[in-house]
C-alpha cells in the first residue's frame, strides 16, 4: 500500500513530522494510520505535549474567529517544533493561565476514545463554557442524551450522557476530533443534535482534515438539508491518495503471551484525594453482562463539565501527581492512561517530575515494525479490563527502559480483569495500579 499525502493547509507551518507519522492499520475499512505525536494516546511523549498541541488548535479557532492573532501562538509552535525541555516548560506554564473569552458559551465535545483528552484540552482554554466527551460504556441506570456512529472506527458505537441541559439550547456547539477523514462522524452527530436540539451553528477542531472535494460538497450538503452552517479549523489540512492494501491479519497472540507471573506491584488507591466534583454512581455493564457499580469520576466531561471547575481540577491534579511523585521509585517512569481514561492521568503525570513519559492504551489495532523509519515498533496485546471482550493495545513500551510504570484506572475492576495486562509488565521491577475511586468523598 502506497499513501500519499498532498498539504494544501498548514495555518502555522507546522512540519508534519511534528504531527504524525504513518503506519498500517489492521482494519478492513482502513488500512493506514496517521500516529499523533502529540496527542498521547498511540505512543509515549512528554506529558506536556499533548496540552500544549490542544492550546494551539484552541488559539487557531480563536484567531479566526475574532481576527486577532493570538499572543501566545509562536511559543507554542517553537515547543512542538524543538520539544526542548526548556521551551516545553515554557509553553506548558503559559497556557495554565490560558483563558480566550467567547463572545458567548461555547460547548465543547470530544470524541471517544481517542480525542478525550484533546477536547478537554482545548475546552481548557476558554472561559464560560461546558464540556462533553462521547463514550462508549454502556450505563444501567443512566439515558442516552446522543446516539452515533463512528463508522470508520474500530468500535463505531458513540454515545453522551451529559444532562439535557448542556445541550437544551442554541449555543455553538464545538466538535474536537485528532482527525477527520470523510466529515461523516461530524455530520452524524450535528444530525443526532440537530433531531433533539436544533440550532444554527457548529465548528468542527481537529488536528488534521483530510475530506476531499467530494466530502466537503457533502458538508455543504449537508448545511442546506438541516439550515445549519458549519465551519472546520484544522492544524493541517489536504488529500490523501491511496494506492493498494496491505495483507495484514489480526493478531491472536493474547494466548500465546508467557504465563502470568504476577510482578512486584502495588495498588495506590486515592480515598484521601477528593476531586472538586463528586463521583457519579452509575452502574455500567460491559458486553459479557457483567456489571460494575463503582463509581464514575465526574471531572472526566463525560457527564458535562462547567469551565469554573478548571483550576479546581488542575489543583486536584496537583496533589495526586506531588503524591504519586512520591512513590516513584525509578528515573524513567511510564504513566499510562487506560481506554477514555486520559486527560486526567496525563495531567497528573505532569507533577510527578522529570523522567516521566506518558500515553494510553488504545482499541486501534496497529501493525508493529522494528524499523527506523517507522513509528511503531512493538506492541503490548491484551484483554481490556474494562471489558474481556475488546482487545486492547500499548505501543512502544517494550524498547522503553522504563524503571517502572504508573497504571491509571478511572474505576475499580476486579483483580482477574487486570492480569492479562499486568503480565505484560513481568519484566518491569515496579508497577503500580493507580485507582481514582475516592469513594469516602
Amino acid at each position: 500500500m502506497e499513501v500519499d499525502v498532498q498539504i494544501d493547509s498548514n495555518p502555522y507551518e507546522l512540519p508534519t513530522e511534528v504531527l504524525y507519522e504513518m503506519a498500517a492499520r489492521i482494519n478492513k475499512k482502513r488500512s493506514f494510520l496517521f500516529v499523533s505525536k502529540v496527542l498521547g494516546k498511540h505512543i509515549p511523549l512528554h506529558p506536556y505535549i499533548p496540552s500544549i498541541a490542544s492550546a494551539l488548535l484552541a488559539s487557531l479557532y480563536y484567531e479566526r474567529e475574532t481576527g486577532h492573532p493570538s499572543p501566545n501562538r509562536e511559543l507554542l509552535i517553537e515547543a512542538l517544533k524543538s520539544g526542548s525541555a526548556e521551551q516545553l516548560e515554557a509553553a506548558y506554564s503559559l497556557i495554565k493561565g490560558l483563558q480566550y473569552s467567547p463572545e458567548e458559551p461555547l460547548v465543547f465535545i470530544g470524541f471517544a476514545e481517542t480525542a478525550t483528552a484533546l477536547g478537554h484540552g482545548v475546552f481548557d482554554c476558554f472561559s464560560e463554557s461546558t464540556y462533553i466527551h462521547s463514550t462508549r460504556e454502556m450505563l444501567l441506570d443512566k439515558e442516552v442524551t446522543l446516539y452515533f456512529e463512528e463508522e470508520h472506527s474500530h468500535a463505531t458505537d458513540q454515545r453522551c450522557y451529559a444532562p439535557e441541559e448542556s445541550l437544551h439550547h442554541e449555543k455553538t456547539i464545538c466538535l474536537v476530533d485528532d482527525e477527520i477523514t470523510t466529515g461523516k462522524t461530524a455530520l452524524n452527530i450535528i444530525a443526532s443534535i440537530q433531531k433533539k436540539y436544533p440550532r444554527k451553528e457548529y465548528v468542527v477542531l481537529s488536528l488534521l482534515d483530510w475530506r476531499t472535494k467530494e466530502d466537503q460538497q457533502r458538508l455543504r450538503d449537508f448545511e442546506n438539508e438541516w439550515n445549519v452552517r458549519i465551519k472546520t479549523y484544522s492544524l493541517m489540512s489536504g488529500i490523501i491518495h491511496v494506492q493498494g492494501s496491505p495483507d495484514l491479519e489480526e493478531a491472536t497472540d493474547i494466548n500465546t503471551q508467557p504465563a502470568f507471573q504476577e510482578p512486584d506491584y502495588e495498588i495506590i488507591r486515592l480515598h484521601d484525594f477528593c476531586p472538586p466534583v463528586p463521583s457519579i454512581a452509575y452502574s455500567s455493564v460491559d458486553s459479557l453482562g457483567v456489571k460494575n457499580e463503582t463509581p464514575y469520576l465526574a471531572i472526566t466531561g463525560r457527564f458535562g463539565l462547567s469551565s469554573e471547575k478548571k483550576e479546581a481540577i488542575e489543583q486536584y491534579c496537583r496533589e495526586i501527581g506531588r503524591y504519586l511523585q512520591a512513590h516513584r521509585k525509578g528515573k524513567k517512569t511510564l504513566c499510562l492512561g487506560t481506554g477514555e481514561f486520559i486527560y486526567i492521568p496525563m495531567k497528573v503525570a505532569t507533577y510527578m517530575g522529570e523522567g516521566v513519559l506518558y500515553h494510553s492504551t488504545t482499541r486501534s489495532p496497529i501493525f508493529p515494525l522494528n524499523q527506523s523509519d517507522y513509528p511503531v515498533k512493538n506492541r503490548l496485546i491484551f484483554d481490556s479490563p474494562d471489558d474481556p471482550a475488546i482487545v486492547n493495545y500499548a505501543y512502544n513500551v517494550l524498547d522503553g527502559a522504563y524503571d517502572e510504570v504508573f497504571i491509571f484506572f478511572e474505576r475499580t475492576v476486579e483483580e482477574k480483569r487486570r492480569l492479562s495486562l499486568l503480565r505484560q509488565f513481568n519484566g518491569l521491577p515496579q508497577v503500580h495500579i493507580v485507582d481514582f475511586i475516592g469513594e469516602e468523598c
